[in-house]
């Protein structure tokens, strides 16, 4: 009977550790950048200058881990004109999430 205790005593010690390993994987210090676009038309997304992909109207996608520190978001449409630019800064673990409305230019 003891040993049989002493064994489900380890096995618990064992769930619990592994289980605090997994949530640094699950929950871990990524930074993210979530768009969710809201607006009529397809756009471009862009992350420091770099095109990260085209986002479908009505749709959201993340852009994973993009580190920590000041980011150049911006969203362009077919035409390569500028929808919005936004200015982030970020900080380990955090994510962002960026609301698009409009296929208007920025002026």
């Amino acid at each position: 009977m003891r040993a049989r205790l002493w064994a489900v005593a380890l096995l618990v010690a064992a769930l619990v550790a592994g289980a605090a390993g997994c949530r640094d994987r699950l929950f871990g210090d990524e930074t993210d950048v979530v768009v969710l676009n809201e607006s009529h038309c397809d756009l471009a997304v862009f992350v420091d200058g770099w095109e990260a992909f085209t986002i479908r109207h009505g749709a959201s996608q993340t852009v994973d881990n993009v580190g920590s520190g000041r980011h150049i978001l911006e969203a362009k449409d077919d035409m390569q004109q500028l929808i919005e630019r936004r200015y982030v800064d970020l900080h380990e673990g955090e994510d962002y999430y960026w609301r698009l409305e409009s296929c208007a230019a920025q002026r």
